[in-house]
């Protein structure tokens, strides 16, 4: 685990929801196939980056996650001030790597300034290890997925819900949708070793078919 100097503002959110569900949707395909299942009004429901291109889900939010390509894609960039001045979720935003902001990076990603300036809380990634004190230690990036995974099994939930969680693949496999899935088994080990009691669902699995307690096909 890498220590962060820019994660300890996240301590507070320890165990905030300890024993509750959680639903994160991602933006693969199959995002567009989620409907509502029992219980899935009381679960805490985070979205990532293009999520606002599905209203009903983006409304719903407790969290928001965003970061990558903000000074690159200008409808993205619109987009996300747009959402975090309208809507009442909580915004975290991918604005630290390797000890670094994206603004001494320059790779496109929002920088840690103007994440404050959306009223979004900036937290820093790494490109190596995942972490259980997210407070402490930076979080494992590579995909936006990861970092709330991290998370939100921080913030003490018992059961998560993955939608839309594809893996990359959308036309068919490639270096990129291999190095996400090399990512996800790592995740699993992760899960296993720090998180063992807690369950994970997988809504219309693709790539990650039988990865975890549960698939569940709608």
């Amino acid at each position: 685990m890498i220590k962060s100097k820019f994660n300890s503002s996240l301590s507070k959110y320890q165990d905030i929801h300890k024993g509750q569900s959680a639903i994160i949707f991602a933006t693969g395909p199959t995002v567009k196939q989620y409907t509502h299942f029992k219980g899935s009004e009381e679960c805490i429901k985070i979205g990532l980056n293009r999520i606002y291109d599905y209203p009903e889900i983006l409304e719903s939010l407790d969290y928001y996650y965003y970061g990558s390509h903000y000074y690159i894609d200008d409808t993205h960039r619109q987009k996300i001030d747009e959402i975090c001045s309208i809507y009442n979720f909580i915004s975290l935003a991918s604005a630290f790597e390797e000890g670094k902001s994206h603004g001494e990076i320059r790779r496109g990603n929002i920088t840690p300034e103007r994440a404050i300036e959306l009223g979004s809380i900036p937290f820093e990634n790494n490109l190596t290890h995942f972490t259980n004190d997210i407070s402490t230690y930076s979080t494992l990036g590579h995909s936006i997925v990861f970092p709330p995974l991290q998370h939100i099994l921080y913030m003490g939930v018992s059961k998560i819900y993955l939608v839309g969680c594809d893996g990359g693949f959308t036309n068919g496999i490639d270096s990129e949708s291999q190095e996400l899935l090399f990512w996800w088994k790592q995740f699993v080990s992760f899960k296993d070793k720090y998180y063992p009691k807690v369950q994970i669902i997988s809504i219309n699995p693709v790539s990650l078919k039988g990865w975890f307690d549960e698939d569940i096909y709608t």
